[in-house]
């Protein structure tokens, strides 16, 4: 028996597949910020009016000497991540072939340029934690963590040569800013101490998602390759194996995921090349109900986040739409 969505679902108007998206709060307001393929700017959608705007973005090079030789060069966006400095909404960007730029949003000013020759990004997330607002980004050279000055160069974290990294994760758990990366394999960073916090290894080598979450007290990372998902405990007691059977349920590759607390139990909501969303209860290793179906084509994308007061699950991919799932009543 398969379950609908139970709150929203709204479609880019570009109709096109949406790759990425990310919820940044803007002036008390959820705001969804997207990248679709064949766009070259980053969307908006208000989930509150479901309003949708298009935001250009000036070339990510545009500071680069060597720009004025493309200059119908357009931006390749791939991932993102947001955040909010001083009452603007900045939007941090990359792609395939593309490096690292941040912009303001609104006017979509570029603040910090890619420059020709830099990695390009697999991914990038927003780092959590108290301080000045801070991105991550992993690429096939490593993990760097970088701020909104063009002036302070990135810092590379120590282990961080993971090959084919696709795709980064933050947290900040019991008072610890935690960055995970994924590729070949995966590893975990406590970005107040110096080395690396742990490393696991999948058994096919290929990690499409990863998050960082905690099952009561005890932090966790969770990661999906095409086939399965695996959850992995941060104790310093806690060796390399999973600690319980990898989760399986998707048919065709699980491509993204994130986790959620509802209540006291920890969640990890997936998104499958099989058009469905699927609940995993992690401290169970269990999942949890039906699949979630609607979506026409494989889902790209899954955030969880807080609207109108309730734990949601957003997914969204190729066919351009975003839905909105109310995992308070899911998992009841």
């Amino acid at each position: 028996m398969s379950v609908t969505p139970v709150l929203l679902s709204s479609e880019i108007p570009s109709s096109s597949p949406i790759i990425d998206l990310v919820v940044v709060e803007a002036g008390g307001v959820p705001l969804v910020v997207c990248v679709a393929g064949r766009d070259d700017a980053a969307w908006t959608w208000d989930p509150q009016r479901d309003l949708w705007q298009k935001r250009p973005m000036t070339y990510a090079f545009a500071h680069d000497p060597l720009a004025a030789g493309y200059p119908d060069a357009e931006n390749e966006l791939n991932s993102l991540a947001a955040a909010v400095s001083g009452g603007r909404v900045l939007l941090a960007a990359g792609g395939h072939e593309q490096g690292s730029a941040l912009w303001d949003l609104e006017s979509g000013e570029l603040l910090r340029g890619a420059m020709y020759g830099e990695p390009y990004v697999g991914s990038i997330a927003t780092v959590k934690g108290e301080g000045p607002q801070r991105f991550v980004t992993g690429t096939d050279a490593g993990v760097e963590v970088w701020g909104l000055s063009a002036e302070e160069p990135p810092v590379e974290l120590p282990d961080s040569d993971i090959h084919g990294i696709c795709t980064v994760a933050t947290a900040q758990i019991n008072g610890r800013s935690l960055v995970v990366a994924g590729g070949s394999d995966v590893g975990v960073w406590d970005l107040a101490r110096d080395g690396q916090l742990a490393s696991f290894y999948p058994d096919d080598g290929s990690i499409e998602a990863v998050a960082v979450s905690q099952i009561a007290d005890r932090p966790i990372v969770v990661a999906a390759d095409p086939g399965q998902v695996y959850v992995w405990g941060l104790s310093e007691d806690e060796g390399d194996e999973p600690i319980c059977d990898p989760l399986v349920g998707h048919e065709g590759g699980v491509s993204a995921l994130d986790t959620a607390m509802v209540g006291d139990r920890s969640l990890a909501v997936t998104g499958g090349a099989d058009a469905t969303v699927r609940i995993w209860d992690l401290a169970e290793g269990v999942g949890v109900g039906a699949p979630l179906t609607g979506h026409r084509g494989g889902v790209a994308a899954v955030r969880t986040t807080m609207l109108s007061g309730r734990e949601v699950a957003l997914s969204a991919g190729l066919d351009g739409v975003i839905r909105v799932w109310d995992l308070a009543a899911l998992v009841s």
